[in-house]
């Protein structure tokens, strides 16, 4: 091959390298995807990168079905919220748990939202069912549902104000709280101080209170 031939040739294979790699390096993810032999034979899909970033190796398929807010989600599904209730209550049950939160405290919307929080809290609690019903009628826990002294149903006749009624839906349906997790006792704003417990402060008409291992456990 003559010097002149042997430099065409160069200059062909600069010019052939250098389009493969504006398609390589501008073109569309997409078209960047492909597959890589696997040592079993098989084909793995390899996901496509940007310019300059790290391809990725995987399934994408096994990626993009796990949960998790880095990503899309199949179906539309989003990270699961650990503030709101997952199980769904009855109508009867809903009115129950207005009305015994209104008699624990209607002061307003933030007294009966740490009432409604406590009590959701206390489902998060290995000390307690996490069925909010089951919590809220345990016995000798709320005297506003069952008056062991009296043996009524106090609750039964309250007529619980639109705060409040806000509050607990908030709490059960956009995980809203106003107080920490480890928060699972209260008693009524009589009280500043609770043997054996740690004073967390007042809301509302209640005082509340902690234990320290709960505190503890809760900010693991």
């Amino acid at each position: 091959m003559d010097l002149r031939k042997k430099r065409g040739y160069q200059m062909r294979t600069y010019v052939t390298l250098a389009a493969l790699c504006c398609l390589i390096g501008f073109g569309p993810a997409w078209v960047r995807t492909g597959y890589s032999l696997t040592a079993d034979g098989g084909k793995k899909e390899t996901a496509a990168c940007l310019p300059g970033g790290k391809a990725q190796t995987g399934t994408v398929a096994d990626n993009t079905k796990n949960k998790g807010s880095a990503g899309r989600t199949d179906g539309g599904q989003t990270m699961e919220n650990l503030n709101r209730y997952p199980d769904p209550l009855t109508n009867e049950e809903k009115e129950m748990l207005y009305k015994v939160v209104s008699m624990e405290c209607d002061t307003g919307y933030e007294g009966s939202l740490a009432v409604i929080s406590c009590m959701m809290n206390r489902t998060r609690s290995d000390r307690y069912s996490d069925d909010l019903i089951e919590v809220v009628t345990e016995d000798s826990q709320f005297t506003a549902y069952y008056d062991k002294e009296t043996g009524t149903y106090p609750y039964v006749d309250r007529v619980p104000s639109e705060e409040c009624i806000a509050a607990v839906n908030d709490a059960l349906y956009k995980g809203k709280r106003n107080l920490p997790s480890y928060i699972l006792y209260f008693r009524s704003s009589d009280y500043d101080s609770l043997q054996g417990y740690e004073t967390y402060g007042q809301i509302g008409d209640n005082t509340y209170f902690y234990l320290d291992e709960d505190r503890e456990e809760g900010e693991k």
